[in-house]
């Protein structure tokens, strides 16, 4: 007599979502929630959104978000998950939400404000004087750094150099994918003889 029923690794194969439908999902929530936030403080004050403190910040959560989804899919397949699976959901979920974020970006700077690639500009630069006054840094100096400033920040914001952005946080996205993989690797247990 046969048993029609599949074995266990069939089973727990097809019980295991999918990887990269899960990271789509959080890579979609990571996204969201980095909007959020840009308008938040688009509303409050346009002008932290360039402060370096609200970036970090920014980064922090998106790498709580990240870790989370990890965790998740570790959970949701059965408890286990190697590093490099790990690192497969957390890549595709910062790819995913970098790319929803630049698409915002683009629609508020070229549609709904599009007076604020200036002005995110400006605050920028004004940044970078306050910080080399504080620094010391003679005013000749200063003005000559702003104007090279100028023309790299102002490039930042043409689609020609979001999409450059783009492609250089696709490597930056692996590299933190390294990291947040740690938070949602684990190995089964090895059996001792």
């Amino acid at each position: 007599m046969t048993d029609s029923t599949p074995n266990t690794l069939d089973r727990e194969q097809q019980e295991q979502p999918g990887l990269l439908n899960h990271a789509l999902k959080w890579g979609f929530i990571s996204g969201a929630i980095g909007i959020v936030f840009f308008v938040i403080l688009y509303v409050v004050d346009y002008t932290f959104l360039v402060q370096f403190k609200f970036l970090l910040f920014a980064i922090l959560c998106t790498l709580a978000v990240v870790s989370y989804a990890a965790v998740d899919y570790r959970k949701a397949s059965g408890g286990f998950l190697s590093y490099g699976k790990a690192w497969q959901v957390s890549y595709v979920t910062l790819v995913v939400s970098g790319l929803v974020y630049t698409l915002f970006s683009l629609l508020m700077y070229f549609v709904i404000d599009t007076e604020l690639p200036n002005k995110l500009v400006e605050a920028s630069l004004d940044n970078a004087r306050e910080m080399m006054e504080n620094f010391g840094a003679p005013a000749d100096q200063i003005d000559t750094e702003v104007e090279k400033a100028r023309a790299r920040t102002e490039n930042q914001f043409a689609p020609g150099g979001m999409a450059m952005g783009f492609g250089i946080q696709l490597i930056v996205y692996a590299v933190l994918a390294l990291i947040t993989a740690l938070f949602g690797r684990k190995n089964p247990p090895v059996d001792q003889m």
